[in-house]
């Protein structure tokens, strides 16, 4: 059996997530790998057979998408051509983590298309929306990498169809502890703009960042260019997190039970639905980095960190879904995706199990919040 992976080549959350499940994959078939988009600064652990430039957005500096710099790197002709000559019929299906080239090329030549990322997980209306719904969001999560089924993953399974998050072995054989650090990860912020509020903090602040590439110092503030190793030792000895509203850094965060601030990017609304997740689950949320910022930042200081999230390891779950998705292929495509998961036909696996002998059952609630749901 042959599968072609399509992996998303603009964040970090769609490469990680690859690199624990396509070793899982490669046990049972053949898997090339195709790459689309060059921003994440996690290696694959697997060759690249196919490398596009795809669809992708750009970060910005001041807490939002560089449009402009998004459409100079977006080229819609060489997008159509690399969606023609990719040889999908050479495979029996396609894996998409919201990678286009592979979704379209399976859906132009009725290839199965199987989708496995976080983005899946909104095409169940169950999964937490912004107060403020907006049209062109809902549309990209259908049609930006269209499938024929899916496995969404998300903070909480809030659907048959959606697992807890794939944690990397990276996160999970991390000891966490308290060293009273500060730990940021905000790409869409330069750091010029964030020191005039960090600053004011008075403890020291690790500040990881992709647009410089030296470390360099700046009174309580330690500025390094974004490097995993780096990364994960500031994650499990510091006090606090603050990240986007993305889905790998909270869902971290939440594993490693961080306190934790999440600003999600400006005209994102995959992450203000996150947002509005992590908002359910207690998590604080501020819209963007002003004032009220290091006020918030302050007051989550003060809070007693929570507990641990035990999510389990859901690669078996995810492998074990996938083949049967395939094999019931002719099935699904006679019924819509909401349909099939309501149904209850395949996707009826239990909720994952978080106890074990050494750990609590978390309620996903961390106490109560007075924010408001994130506005898009």
């Amino acid at each position: 059996m042959k599968i072609l992976y399509g992996i998303q080549g603009t964040g970090n959350g769609h490469m990680s997530r690859a690199n624990a499940i396509v070793p899982r994959l490669s046990e049972y078939a053949e898997v090339d790998i195709l790459v689309s988009g060059h921003s994440s600064e996690i290696k694959s652990g697997f060759p690249v057979k196919f490398q596009y430039p795809g669809l992708g957005f750009s970060f910005g500096k001041n807490g939002g998408i560089n449009y402009w710099q998004s459409l100079v790197r977006s080229k819609p002709a060489q997008f159509i051509k690399d969606i023609r000559k990719l040889p999908v019929q050479s495979y029996d299906f396609i894996i998409t983590d919201f990678e286009p080239v592979t979704a379209w090329a399976a859906r132009l030549s009725g290839t199965p298309c199987i989708g496995v990322s976080h983005q899946a997980s909104f095409l169940s209306q169950k999964t937490p929306r912004p107060r403020s719904t907006q049209w062109f969001g809902e549309t990209l999560f259908q049609w930006y990498a269209p499938v024929d089924t899916a496995i969404g993953f998300h903070y909480q399974p809030y659907d048959y169809s959606i697992l807890t998050p794939v944690i990397r072995d990276e996160v999970r054989s991390l000891n966490p502890s308290d060293e009273g650090h500060v730990t940021i990860y905000l790409p869409a912020y330069s750091p010029d703009r964030l020191l005039p509020h960090l600053q004011k903090l008075g403890l020291p602040v690790h500040l990881f960042t992709k647009h410089e590439h030296l470390a360099r110092t700046a009174g309580n503030i330690r500025i390094m260019p974004v490097n995993s190793e780096g990364y994960l030792r500031s994650l499990e000895s510091c006090t606090a997190l603050v990240c986007g509203a993305g889905f790998e850094s909270p869902s971290e965060g939440l594993f490693l039970g961080k306190r934790m601030l999440c600003i999600p990017m400006k005209q994102q609304y995959e992450q203000h639905c996150n947002a509005a997740a992590l908002q359910q689950m207690g998590i604080a949320v501020h819209p963007k980095v002003d004032d009220g910022f290091t006020a918030e930042l302050q007051q989550l200081l003060e809070r007693p960190a929570p507990e641990p999230l035990c999510y389990p390891d859901v690669l078996t779950e995810v492998c074990d879904t996938v083949f049967s998705l395939y094999s019931n292929f002719e099935v699904i495509r006679l019924c819509s995706m909401n349909q099939y998961a309501a149904d209850n036909r395949l996707l009826s696996m239990p909720k994952p199990d978080f106890s074990s002998e050494n750990s609590h059952t978390p309620d996903f609630s961390f106490g109560t919040t007075d924010q408001p749901a994130v506005n898009s």
